[in-house]
């Protein structure tokens, strides 16, 4: 299981709509200069494909967005559209630098198989030989090969260096789990078995040799003026809904090797022919064409179910063909990208806004190459997917919800639109995930509210450790033990990656954001119901029986505001 714990913080937006924040953000205001003018005609991809762009910005409330467009036989197409600067009235254009986040894990294998292919470095070194220093318990088998295809049990997001070193949720190469850790690591035996800092082997191993002259391999701040402004949600303590007021995001500087790559749309375009190539079997200046074939060869099961992944590839199936693809996020960019190697297509999106629950432009990027598919057999153009999908039988959660203080609320349905109304208030709810839904409404958005439904209707409702019922005389649940209760309460981490994260206790369960259940483990770790997660929580600094901090996969959070 991959357990991401900027899934749980606060701050994560579940769809805000930047039209109803800020209308600068889809319609240029009378004094603004021309926006995203197309310089040469739209054709039967860029036309169709700017409209849908048009349609998912605005469903999902995006200042800006870049696309790259490509195939095997010498297409190839920009697309523009919104704004790189919202209070300056700046639209985005072909000069501005998107961080592509996590797409960069590509980059960095590409930069480990150029070693490799020199005989500089091998797939097979272990992790501990290679890092003289670093501490893993039961580390002692994890190869290079483990670190890039997230196979080393190594956690997501952990700090390197935890006061206890490092662990494993699992042998490695038995099992699947996403690791920025792991990436991280990889950076540094690449730097070292170079010689160089590591953007600098990616800059002149990568980027140089495929012409990407525009694109860097490390965001510096002396290079803002050269990016899009991003973005984030203004209020980062809770769940957002559409509306929600957005801010500036603050620049944060990286040289990760789980993320360290800003691209231009038309250096994009150079990366997706060479990805394009590769997958063909050619090495172009990278590498050699047999490391080329090595590195596609063997993927193993991971990013999804029915999926793959190796080397920052992963592998998987949409309506039937079989796509390379990668998505990113970064603080305040959400990025995608989409290679179909039978058909020779291949596109890259961006868009300069990060949405905590894991959005990413993945459905412009595929509709993109079913338009190129569709041009190359001389078909009509497909239609596209919604820009996003309505709610399933959203009948199921509508009621009136009944606390044990007497406090309610109503959730009723109307043309599949759910709301809430209590006290006079009405509000939109917004299905975040499973049953979480979000709300602005000031009694509830801290916390969103998880209805529970059975055989179809709706049955219960908690708000954050707050129980209420359709029919109150079925009984409430008791209250959970102190030993539990005591762990309940808000945990902050300044960093701009972190951010608070709730944690509940109800019904004898400890959950994190509303909705993910902990389990007791040995030593008093917690973990969730995947027993080979390697992700940890702890909870001490305790004080008066209550702790003041909880360990997140060795990140420290304390307790602010409980």
């Amino acid at each position: 299981m991959d357990i991401d714990r900027r899934a749980f913080i606060g701050g994560a937006t579940l769809s805000a709509s930047f039209l109803a924040a800020c209308q600068k953000s889809t319609n240029a205001p009378e004094n603004a200069p021309p926006s995203n003018t197309p310089l040469v005609p739209d054709d039967q991809v860029t036309g169709p494909l700017r409209d849908y762009i048009e349609q998912h910005r605005t469903a999902w409330g995006l200042p800006g967005m870049t696309v790259a467009l490509v195939t095997r036989d010498g297409y190839e197409a920009v697309i523009t559209s919104g704004f790189a600067d919202i209070e300056q009235n700046i639209p985005v254009g072909r000069e501005h630098l998107f961080q592509v986040g996590s797409i960069s894990k590509m980059f960095t294998a590409l930069a480990a198989w150029s070693l490799i292919d020199e005989g500089r470095l091998s797939p097979d070194v272990k992790v501990l030989d290679a890092l003289n220093g670093l501490k893993i318990r039961d580390g002692e088998d994890i190869h290079l090969r483990h670190l890039l295809d997230h196979t080393s049990g190594l956690p997501g997001d952990s700090a390197l260096f935890p006061e206890d070193g490092l662990w494993t949720g699992f042998k490695p190469g038995s099992d699947w789990s996403y690791s920025n850790c792991g990436y991280r690591l990889a950076g540094k035996i690449i730097a070292h078995a170079d010689g160089r800092l590591f953007p600098d082997v990616v800059k002149a191993r990568v980027l140089d040799k495929i012409g990407m002259v525009e694109s860097v391999a490390a965001m510096h701040v002396a290079d803002r003026p050269r990016y899009a402004q991003g973005y984030e949600p203004a209020l980062t303590d809770r769940l957002n809904p559409i509306p929600v007021r957005m801010t500036p995001a603050p620049w944060v500087d990286s040289d990760s090797a789980a993320g360290n790559i800003a691209s231009t749309p038309d250096d994009m375009i150079k990366f997706l022919r060479f990805m394009i190539h590769v997958a063909d079997g050619k090495g172009g200046g990278v590498f050699s064409d047999e490391a080329a074939k090595r590195f596609l060869a063997d993927p193993v099961q991971g990013w999804g179910p029915g999926s793959q992944y190796g080397n920052g590839v992963a592998r998987v199936e949409i309506d039937g063909r079989e796509y390379l693809h990668h998505t990113g996020g970064m603080i305040s960019f959400s990025s995608s990208l989409d290679i179909d190697p039978e058909a020779g297509v291949a596109a890259f999106a961006s868009t300069n806004v990060h949405y905590s629950l894991n959005y990413r432009p993945k459905d412009v990027t595929v509709h993109a190459c079913e338009l190129m598919r569709a041009m190359q057999e001389g078909a009509a153009a497909p239609a596209p997917k919604p820009p996003r999908e309505p709610l399933d039988t959203p009948e199921q959660y509508a009621g009136r919800f009944i606390a044990k203080d007497g406090d309610q609320f109503d959730v009723v349905v109307s043309g599949g639109d759910v709301r809430l109304r209590k006290n006079g208030r009405d509000s939109a709810l917004y299905c975040a995930t499973d049953r979480l839904f979000a709300t602005d409404d000031p009694d509830h958005a801290i916390t969103g509210i998880v209805i529970e439904s059975v055989d179809g209707k709706a049955e219960r409702a908690w708000c954050g450790d707050v129980e209420y019922l359709i029919d109150p005389s079925t009984g409430y649940k008791p209250p959970p033990p102190e030993s539990l209760s005591v762990l309940g309460g808000r945990y902050d981490n300044d960093d701009r990656w972190a951010g608070p994260i709730y944690v509940h206790v109800r019904d004898g369960k400890v959950l994190l954001g509303n909705i993910v259940e902990l389990f007791p483990g040995d030593g008093g770790i917690w973990r969730t119901a995947d027993a080979s997660s390697p992700e940890q929580i702890r909870f001490d600094g305790v004080i008066n029986g209550v702790p003041q901090r909880m360990l997140f996969s060795g990140i420290p959070y304390i307790r602010r505001f409980s």
